[in-house]
């Protein structure tokens, strides 16, 4: 294994096991990460189609690269089981995930191609309890387990034997690192280069900033940082004047906010916010006593939407619900269980960028949202990315029938 896998590994294990607290040093930055060599770099890229190649920068801090895993895969006869292996289904956003496969499903079983239920475990954020769900799932007749594990490689013996009994796996928006899973979502570095360079456009390139992140150390949390720096750097009048952990909870990211705010009296300009904490910022900023500040966040929950409309604000967040992914999650794999062969292993695209156009729009197609709300303002489609853009990734097969329809 690479030594940049193993650090990755190791950190997450912490994190995972709750020895990295709120508010404790990361064990692993940015620069922690050693990227592959350049000749490392293009073989892994040379799976990835050539117009998607863009938004695999830094791919690294997620997880490796490679060829389709299911290359001598078969796919089984109808009528086909699908499963949700999730880690902690206690959030709107998983919520939506599975509501969404529950849905496609359904349209799948009504013309004869998938069984009437998705069979769904829950493992509270327990990976070795979701490692035992996901092996039971496979032994229960699965042919699709969508997951979302809580660390990197803590599934990565059940997705061997899983792929082994011929299942596919499907990880969304939290790649596995090992080549046993078709992994589904976006980069996080890109996503978080995107939000940064926003932020520091909008302040003209002057001013301090605030990064309000997630769970220290983990891959995600890296990539987002590390893209949040990159594009940062290019403002020699910015200057990050620290990072709060705020766990992607409203609670937990108000109260280390206002912590931080009450120790570093300094002016407060911009905020890059990863998503779901953004309206507990700036309650932070109220309750402190400051003014808001230039904002963006990296998810369209339903009550910054709300806030965004309340408060007038000028704001850039991402398209990322959980629906949303749900949708990508399922045509990838409807698309394999027709015989269309991934030419890679981490099939990602951009999140959606969202301006305060749409933003109004959106608020307008979700009608009653307030800054309480716990849903996802996502578009009426559920698509991040065009059929069209997805299709590039496959290759042969049968056309889907009936197509998906969100």
């Amino acid at each position: 294994m690479k030594l940049w896998s193993i650090v990755r590994a190791f950190v997450l294990t912490l994190t995972g096991a709750g020895i990295i607290a709120i508010g404790a040093e990361r064990a692993v930055a940015a620069n922690d990460v050693p990227a592959p060599s350049a000749a490392e770099q293009q073989t892994a890229l040379a799976t990835v189609p050539p117009r998607a190649r863009i938004y695999y920068d830094h791919y690294w801090y997620n997880a490796p690269v490679a060829p389709d895993p299911y290359a001598n895969w078969t796919p089984p006869a109808p009528p086909w089981q699908f499963c949700l292996n999730d880690s902690m289904l206690g959030t709107s956003w998983r919520t939506d995930l599975l509501n969404e496969l529950k849905k496609l499903n359904a349209q799948y079983h009504a013309a004869g191609l998938t069984k009437p239920d998705v069979l769904v475990t829950d493992s509270n954020n327990n990976i070795s309890v979701q490692l035992t769900q996901l092996n039971n799932l496979s032994r229960q007749g699965c042919n699709v387990i969508v997951s979302t594990p809580s660390n990197p490689t803590g599934l990565c013996a059940g997705m061997h034997d899983s792929l082994e009994k011929g299942v596919i796996n499907i990880t969304v928006q939290s790649p596995v690192n090992c080549n046993y899973a078709i992994n589904v979502g976006s980069n996080q570095y890109y996503g978080g280069r995107e939000l940064a360079d926003w932020v520091g456009k909008a302040l003209n390139g002057k001013g301090n900033v605030l990064i309000l992140s997630g769970v220290p150390g983990i891959s995600t949390t890296i990539g987002l940082e590390a893209g949040s720096k990159a594009a940062l750097a290019k403002y020699p009048g910015i200057k990050i004047v620290g990072t709060v952990y705020g766990f992607w909870n409203e609670a937990t990211s108000k109260t280390e906010m206002v912590k931080w705010l009450a120790t570093h009296p300094q002016r407060l300009d911009g905020i890059v916010s990863y998503g779901d904490m953004a309206v507990a910022a700036d309650e932070a900023l109220a309750q402190s006593g400051r003014p808001p500040v230039m904002q963006a966040d990296g998810t369209n929950e339903c009550a910054y939407i709300a806030y965004w409309h309340d408060k007038q604000l000028h704001s850039l967040a991402l398209l990322a619900g959980g629906g949303s992914n749900g949708y990508e999650a399922f045509l990838v794999a409807i698309k394999m269980l027709f015989g269309q062969k991934p030419v890679t292993n981490m099939i990602w695209f951009p999140l959606p960028p969202l301006n305060d156009a749409g933003a109004a729009k959106l608020y307008a197609a979700w009608p009653g949202i307030t800054p309480t709300s716990t849903c996802w303002a996502d578009e009426p489609d559920h698509h991040l990315a065009p059929d069209s853009y997805i299709a590039m990734f496959f290759k042969g097969g049968k056309p889907v029938e009936p197509k998906p329809n969100p």
